[in-house]
């Protein structure tokens, strides 16, 4: 088995690029963490799809990644580290063998690594393709909160039943004079096939509501 030394680690359940790690986020420095050279597939269906990886291999990887602690000596379960020499990505994993967590690195970081790697033999990783993510790979984290957040709104108007705010909602996004049978099934199709259109215009619109409570 081969390892990385002295890393830093930011695991969320999207591999968030370290422009927009947060002071928030736990950051974990890494004393050492296993390393694996895969095929470029076999790293594209870890990140994209959901994998139950081969007992086997949770095995070999059990209690071998090492935290620097404050005191005592610290490792996580089941932890790796990949390449395919052109993109590094961590894993967390649960006993199960499927996938928690994601975490990309430090830029000098990740150029070290793949560096590294090109003296590497490929390991064959056993593993089961699931399903897809759902997880947006080309969104940035501030448009994956600001999607949370309409939906989260949206979904409370509902429940609320608060079907003047709806209406209002699609007059002011859509026209004023357009005439429509379903106002929120309206607004949910164009957030799902209009997104990039119209989805702060939507935002704006539900932070106004906030402000004026």
């Amino acid at each position: 088995m081969n390892y990385i030394y002295d890393i830093f680690l930011n695991y969320n359940k999207i591999p968030y690029e370290i422009f927009e790690w947060n002071k928030e986020d736990k950051i974990i420095h890494v004393r050492k963490i296993p390393f694996l050279l895969l095929e470029t597939n076999d790293l594209y269906n870890l990140i994209n799809k959901k994998v139950k990886i081969s007992m086997d291999f949770l095995s070999k990887i059990y209690n071998k990644t090492e935290i620097f602690p404050r005191k005592n000596k610290q490792t996580l379960e089941y932890c790796f580290l990949a390449t395919d020499k052109s993109e590094v990505m961590a894993f967390l994993l649960n006993k199960n063998g499927n996938i928690k967590a994601y975490s990309k690195l430090l830029l000098e970081e990740e150029i070290e690594i793949i560096e590294y790697s090109k003296s590497l033999k490929y390991t064959k990783l056993e593993y089961k393709n699931l399903i897809d993510n759902k997880y947006e790979h080309f969104t940035t984290r501030n448009e994956n909160n600001i999607r949370k957040f309409i939906y989260s709104k949206l979904d409370n108007m509902v429940r609320e039943n608060e079907q003047y705010k709806i209406n209002f909602l699609c007059l002011e996004i859509f026209n004023r004079n357009l005439k429509v049978k379903n106002p929120i099934k309206k607004i949910y199709d164009e957030l799902e096939f209009n997104w990039e259109n119209i989805y702060i215009k939507v935002y704006n619109f539900l932070k106004m509501i906030d402000i004026k409570r």
